[in-house]
This record gives C-alpha cells, structure tokens and sequence, in this order.
C-alpha cells in the first residue's frame, strides 16, 4: 500500500496548526519531512499522527505524554471572525514562547452552548487524557459560566 505524502500547507491544516509553526518544528527537530527535488517539504499521515501521539494504538493518553497543548478560542458570532483570528494568534504566540508542542480548537457560537463542534473535541481530548494543558485568552472564552 502506498504511503500518503502531504504538502507543508495540507500537514499544518491536517494538524491544525500554522506553516510557520511547522517549520519552526522542522528547525527544533520535533519533525522532519522528507524533501523533493525541488526542496519542498512532504510529510506522510503517519509521521503526522505521530506528532499527534495518535499512532501509539490510539491508547489513551499517548497525546498527553507527548505534552500537547490545547489552544481554545471562541467567539460568539461569525461577525467576530476578525476577534477569533486575534484570539488564535494571541494564544499561538503564547505557546510558542512558551516551547509547547500545541494546537489550535476554534469555535464560533455561545458560551453557555456545551454542543459546540470544537468544546466537544476539547471535552473529549481531556477525557482521553489527550492534552496536559489548555490555553484560553480569557477564561469566559472556554465556556460563559461554570468555569471554575
């Protein structure tokens, strides 16, 4: 069976997180893609889910060993598009100063929503034991009330 390989843009989409973030991972030696002849970078799913912890027999947990950092930014309507984009930027950049290995969850609706297609992936990574961390720019961004 032959193996899938990624473009640097569709690798940082599959992970959810951005093309500078994966080069800069490439510089730290978390990752190394293969190169083409013309030096453009392709990453295989697999080595991808390893950077997700997700090819340890999907065990739980293995994404929490590995130190993943959760980045969540919410807004409450799709005119706030421009707010969310600043929220994940602001967050990026604090895990980045910060050396965690990390990705961003986006979401767009209410607080007091828990059905949320991004809370539930965060509700259901920390469950797992799929991240050490989560990272909010306010703590009213997670969920509107409750958060204690």
């Amino acid at each position: 069976m032959a193996e899938e390989y990624l473009g640097i843009k569709d690798a940082a989409k599959y992970l959810k997180v951005s093309i500078s973030t994966l080069r800069r991972w490439e510089k730290k030696g978390l990752i190394t893609p293969m190169r083409t002849a013309g030096n453009r970078r392709r990453y295989t799913v697999r080595q991808l889910d390893d950077m997700l912890g997700l090819n340890t027999q999907k065990e739980l947990g293995a994404v929490a060993r590995r130190g993943l950092v959760i980045g969540y930014c919410r807004v409450s309507s799709s005119g706030q598009k421009a707010d969310l984009e600043r929220q994940a930027e602001v967050v990026a950049n604090y895990c980045e100063k910060q050396g965690y290995q990390f990705r961003i969850i986006k979401d767009i609706g209410s607080g007091i929503n828990y059905k949320k297609k991004g809370l539930q992936e965060l509700l259901r990574l920390v469950c797992e034991g799929g991240c050490s961390k989560i990272v909010v720019n306010y703590k009213d961004r997670l969920v509107r009330f409750g958060y204690e």
